[in-house]
């Protein structure tokens, strides 16, 4: 089974906002990646969130959860006349991109953690 990393799993993503993703890919702590999605977030417009019903508008982000969160509740905005398909994408992925790179944050810091397998007989 291969490995899913965030750096493999967002390529495209990379393409669409390469500074996003190299200020999440290069965030050392889940707690600098909560930051940079809340800055996110508090960058956007009442403009641009005017284009989700108001219960998926995302407006707060205070702890990793808040990432898983709104990445699910992000994947299923109903169509609608209001909604702008191209910008809930958009949001998503930036909420996507972020809960991966915290998982990846997490699985670095496991591995650091794990005790050294015993040599071969023991």
């Amino acid at each position: 089974m291969q490995t899913v990393t965030s750096d493999s799993s967002t390529r495209a993503f990379e393409r669409m906002d390469p500074a996003w993703h190299s200020r999440v890919e290069s965030a050392p702590t889940v707690d600098d990646v909560v930051s940079l999605m809340r800055d996110y977030v508090a960058s956007l417009t009442p403009e641009q969130l005017a284009h989700l019903p108001e219960r998926y508008r995302p407006m707060r982000v205070k702890a990793e959860d808040d990432l898983e969160y709104w990445t699910f509740r992000l994947s299923s905005v109903p169509q609608g006349e209001r909604v702008d398909p191209t910008f809930v994408h958009d949001l998503f992925m930036h909420f996507l991109h972020a809960s991966l790179r915290v998982t990846q944050i997490h699985r670095e810091r496991a591995a650091a953690r794990a005790p050294e397998p015993f040599p071969d007989g023991m």
